[in-house]
């Protein structure tokens, strides 16, 4: 496992942000963010700070495409947000609810090596 520190420095590097844990059953758990991903752009947008990346998912609707730097590979991923959260930490920290009928959970989308 990489060091927080060391992952921050590669994370800036490529301009991305570093995950340093989800909480279980959160948004981005479910979603397959996991500790040392590098997530790099929100909805095609690239993500240079958190305080963008929770505007961003303030003004989503429902959905974000996660763009994600992990072990030398690129991957995109689904975030499914909880509407009910009233934090930016809340976006991400959710308990699990279940999705309305017909709303998919978060899926790996496709995966492509760099």
């Amino acid at each position: 496992m990489q060091h927080p520190e060391a992952l921050t420095q590669v994370a800036n590097s490529l301009s991305g942000l570093p995950i340093l844990g989800c909480a279980s059953g959160s948004p981005a758990a479910r979603a397959g963010l996991r500790y040392g991903d590098i997530v790099l752009s929100l909805n095609g947008t690239p993500t240079a700070s958190w305080s963008a990346f929770f505007e961003a998912c303030s003004h989503a609707s429902g959905a974000l495409r996660l763009r994600v730097f992990r072990q030398g590979q690129e991957l995109e991923l689904q975030l499914m947000l909880d509407r009910n959260a009233r934090t930016p930490r809340a976006l991400l920290d959710a308990p699990y609810q279940e999705p309305a009928p017909g709303r998919p959970i978060a899926t790996h989308v496709h995966t492509r090596s760099t």
